[in-house]
């Protein structure tokens, strides 16, 4: 299979690019997330049993250890999950220029530099995490002083006063995603060009510019497509909890299904995220530093190549 034209594209183009890549290649991208998927059965259950629900256990009253497993679960799926992402952006890249990958490949790029995208998706997941709550914790001051300033004197507050610090909550989780889309192409820049974490980081907020709210976008779309997808996957067991439960009654069936339904939606949903991001780290190299020219170079035979650069004989 030959891989795709590198031009510069629009979002939506990008958008269209990043489907068609993933229905060519589902069964290597489902199969890269197939890893960090299984483990969210064993965090499902942690949690199912703190709702006192006896299954897969016979008795249902939590255990003392029962938040020391499930952070010790949590960490270990994330540390899963980032190699997972981390293979998902070798196999994009493969794919995308006309190189076929295997699974197996994709894991196997990862040695030497295992370490370096562990280290540099911890750092953008801190940088991440803190821009927004910092953007959301000074919004919900704003929203909860202004209400408090157009609320005096009076003896029940408006419905936009009161709902003026979520509105602004809310804005600042959003404005803080997107400063933090800075740093979203770090992975990519750290495995595709081989360089250490905080140098990727750099390259991220360099390649970036000018662009971040169009990659901002990109990732809501992207988010909203697997949250989505998990909706369809997961709400009709939800729906089926909540009324088996208003009824008193839980079947360990139920349960079952909806942690397999879980683990399914997440291995078919989770990689298209990382599609964006890597086709759009390809995207922002070729317009600002003409990398299908370089691409084209390099893929040229050692013969034509020499042709191609020796001066013309008069």
């Amino acid at each position: 299979m030959s891989g795709f034209e590198l031009r510069p594209l629009t979002l939506g183009e990008l958008l269209d690019r990043a489907f068609l890549l993933y229905r060519r290649n589902f069964r290597l991208f489902a199969g890269i997330m197939v890893f960090p998927s299984c483990l969210t059965l064993p965090i499902q259950y942690l949690g199912f049993r703190k709702w006192g629900v006896s299954f897969p256990w016979n008795r249902p009253t939590p255990q003392p250890h029962d938040l020391a497993y499930t952070f010790g679960f949590m960490f270990l799926y994330w540390i899963v999950y980032a190699v997972a992402e981390a293979a998902t952006t070798n196999a994009v890249a493969e794919e995308y220029v006309g190189r076929h990958s295997t699974i197996r490949e994709a894991y196997g790029r990862l040695r030497g530099r295992f370490w370096r995208a562990i280290g540099v998706t911890l750092n953008v997941y801190i940088r991440t995490l803190v821009l927004i709550f910092l953007f959301a914790l000074l919004a919900l001051i704003a929203g909860i002083a202004l209400a408090a300033v157009m609320n005096q004197g009076s003896v029940s507050p408006e419905p936009p006063v009161a709902l003026a610090p979520i509105s602004l909550a809310v804005g600042g989780f959003g404005l803080g995603l997107l400063f933090s889309a800075r740093y979203t192409l770090s992975l990519p820049a750290v495995l595709l060009e081989d360089i250490k974490g905080r140098a990727a980081i750099r390259r991220s907020v360099q390649l970036s510019r000018g662009r971040r709210g169009q990659l901002f976008v990109a990732i809501l779309l992207g988010l909203v497509v697997s949250y989505a997808a998990a909706a369809i996957f997961q709400g009709p067991f939800y729906l089926g909890i909540a009324v088996l439960g208003i009824k008193g009654h839980l079947p360990n069936r139920i349960i079952m299904a909806l942690s397999v339904s879980d683990m399914i939606g997440h291995t078919i949903t989770a990689p298209l995220l990382m599609i964006v991001l890597v086709l759009f780290y390809y995207d922002l190299r070729i317009r600002k530093e003409g990398f299908d020219l370089q691409h084209m170079m390099t893929s040229l035979p050692e013969s034509k190549l020499a042709d191609s650069i020796s001066p013309v004989q008069s």
